[in-house]
């Protein structure tokens, strides 16, 4: 389906740059409006990724590009099982070697099979800020060192009341739990918000049925 969808897109280009050379366009200014096609595609890619509200969009963005590990992991958040979730978060550790992607998604493979002392050790090897202190609050506020589960390194404004959540979790109050995640969800955007709607979902069920 991508190798059509790129079909047509050259397919399309092609045919203006055609166009534009029939209509005696200079060549410069051809350049100009591929530049400008090129860079408002780029930009509308990073609006859904990191900066948008509108989920339908990233959901849609999610679902378009499922095929790719990361994505998938996305997409088994929204639509599939526990299990189906850890088989993607494998498939990530397996495709990348940075340190910072793999280790931060065998961190949450580890709280997923609540493993807190693979968490541990994942955690240290991260090796990128503000993922690694977001990893030792999370692990933190799982054990219930609310001492522990606060940082100044946690420059993303999701984060603090993601952990915080975490613990409202971890000690059943289901009224903060909300109060922190919608919190914390409010604070994110594309991609980022997407994943936490998913995964406060899962936990708020947990909740419930406890």
């Amino acid at each position: 389906m991508k190798i059509v969808k790129l079909t047509f897109f050259y397919l399309a280009i092609i045919l203006l740059a055609l166009t534009l050379s029939l209509a005696g366009v200079r060549l410069s200014i051809s350049l100009g409006i591929f530049a400008l096609i090129a860079v408002g595609m780029i930009y509308r890619h990073i609006h859904i990724l990191y900066r948008t509200n509108n989920m339908e969009q990233v959901d849609q963005w999610v679902k378009n590009h499922r095929k790719e590990p990361i994505f998938a992991a996305l997409y088994a958040s929204a639509y599939g099982t526990k299990e189906e979730q850890i088989q993607a978060i494998d498939v990530i550790t397996h495709h990348y070697k940075q340190p910072a992607i793999k280790y931060n998604y065998l961190f949450i493979k580890a709280t997923m099979e609540e493993n807190l002392g693979a968490a541990k050790v994942a955690a240290r090897q991260i090796d990128r800020e503000p993922l690694t202190s977001y990893a030792l609050c999370y692990i933190a506020a799982l054990e219930g060192r609310s001492a522990d589960m606060r940082s100044d390194k946690l420059t993303q404004p999701w984060m603090q009341p993601a952990i915080e959540a975490i613990y409202a979790y971890t000690i059943k109050d289901q009224a903060k739990f909300r109060q922190f995640a919608d919190d914390s969800i409010q604070q994110a955007r594309g991609i980022q918000k997407y994943a936490l709607i998913h995964n406060f979902k899962q936990m708020e069920d947990e909740l419930v049925k406890a």
